[in-house]
Formats: structure tokens, C-alpha cells, sequence
């Protein structure tokens, strides 16, 4: 508890970029308070802070988001969950997590070098996205960066891009709070954090929504290159010290 106050700057610049891009909460704001907490407090404290914020923006994603691929990747995550699971028995987290890791990687360079989106889209496409961010949630939590690549290179604008990102983000961190859930993971400690933390995250995110409705982006690129390089990077650094 004595940490809170060094958490609120953190969760408020989190909040800002999640209310401007739609993505990037999680991973700033988990990195920042491993600086502060354990991972097992950290993570259902972000994972909570940035479902509760995510419903403040669901009105307008629903507005601008492209369900059909919404439904398709987050059905295809769904099924992509199990697969994950069962890779966890026939290869060792450390090293599903430095496969995932270097995949991700290889998706950031496609972004580098893909000047344009592709101007056709699939079906199957979608849904192989859907699966490979289920399956690197459940087996290495990290499943965010699949998406950001469907996403950054699918035809849809970057109003559909962003409201489709924070419906598909919604149901996947519903997903892994009830697992926290089922695991009882938390603690009163962690619940306490949240209600302290909710508010500085809300302005946060309220901030970032104004300034994306004033100035929206041509392209999330640059900000959800850094941010999936951080991601491969941390996970390296996490297997790395495990080895």
C-alpha cells in the first residue's frame, strides 16, 4: 500500500495511451508496477484497472468497431485458448515464451516493411489471427501483439481499427479475470489497489479519448511498433533470467 503513490503516474500516462490508441494499457502499466509490486499483484491489478475503463468505451467502439472481424478474432481466441494450454504440456513455458517472443519480433519487422495495409482481407486470415493471440495468451500472455498486426495491416481505418481493438481487448481481459478468479489469485490488497488506482486511470483514459476524437492518427504504427518490441523484449529478459 505504501507503493500507491508512485503507481498513479503510471496507471494515468497507461490510461492516456489506452484512450488514445485503444491498446498499450497493459503492457506499460504491468511494467511499470513490477517496479513496485509482484507480478502475481500486478497483474490482476492492470487487468482489472483497464477492463473497468475499457467499459467506458465501449458505446463508442461499438459505433465505429467492424463486427464481423471482431467476432471472428475473438471467436478465434477463443478456440485458440486450449490449443495454447496444451502446447504448456508438450513444450517448456521458458521456451513457448522465446518462440512467442521471436514471433513477435518477425510480426514487427512485416509492419516495418509493409509501407501499405492490404487492401484484401479473409476470412481465414481473421480467424488465424483469433487463434494465434488465444493461443499466446493462455501458454506465454502474450497475445496482444497478433492482434496489432492483424489490425495495423487490415484495410478498416484507424477509427475502426481502434474500436475494434477495444472490443476484442474487453473480452479477452473478461476471459483472463475470471481465470484469475477461478485461481483466486487476488487478495483485499489488490481490490484496494484498484479502487485507489481506478480514478487517476479514468482521467487517463478520458484524456486520451479527447485528444484521439480531436486529432485521430493516420496510423497506430508508431505507436504499437515500440510497443510490441518492449513486449518481445521483456519476455526475453523474463525467460532469459528463468534459464
Amino acid at each position: 500500500m505504501e507503493n500507491l503513490i508512485y503507481l498513479v503516474p503510471i496507471v494515468f500516462f497507461a490510461g492516456i495511451i489506452r484512450g488514445y490508441s485503444g491498446f498499450g494499457f497493459a503492457v506499460i502499466a504491468v511494467i511499470g508496477l513490477n517496479l513496485f509490486l509482484d507480478p502475481i499483484k500486478s497483474v490482476p491489478i492492470v487487468l482489472a484497472l483497464d477492463f473497468v475503463c475499457s467499459i467506458g468505451l465501449i458505446r463508442e467502439a461499438i459505433k465505429h468497431a467492424n463486427m464481423s472481424t471482431f467476432r471472428i478474432i475473438a471467436g478465434g481466441s477463443i478456440l485458440g485458448i486450449p490449443i495454447g494450454l496444451i502446447l504448456l504440456y508438450l513444450i517448456p513455458p521458458l521456451w513457448l515464451k522465446l518462440a512467442i517472443c521471436c514471433f513477435v519480433l518477425v510480426l514487427v519487422m512485416l509492419l516495418i516493411k509493409k509501407a501499405k495495409p492490404v487492401q484484401k482481407d479473409s476470412f481465414s486470415k481473421k480467424l488465424f489471427t483469433g487463434i494465434a493471440s488465444g493461443v499466446g495468451t493462455s501458454s506465454a500472455s502474450i497475445g496482444g501483439p497478433m492482434i496489432l498486426y492483424y489490425i495495423l495491416s487490415s484495410p478498416l481505418d484507424v477509427r475502426a481499427q481502434r474500436a475494434t481493438m477495444i472490443l476484442f481487448f474487453i473480452v479477452s481481459e473478461f476471459m483472463a479475470l475470471v481465470g484469475l478468479g477461478i485461481s483466486q489469485t487476488s487478495s483485499n490488497e489488490v481490490y484496494i489497489s484498484v479502487l485507489w488506482l481506478l480514478v487517476p486511470t479514468m482521467i487517463g483514459v478520458k484524456i486520451g479519448q479527447f485528444f484521439f476524437n480531436k486529432r485521430p492518427p493516420k496510423s497506430f504504427k508508431s505507436i504499437s511498433l515500440p510497443l510490441m518490441v518492449i513486449v518481445a523484449l521483456v519476455g526475453f529478459a523474463q525467460a532469459f533470467s528463468a534459464l
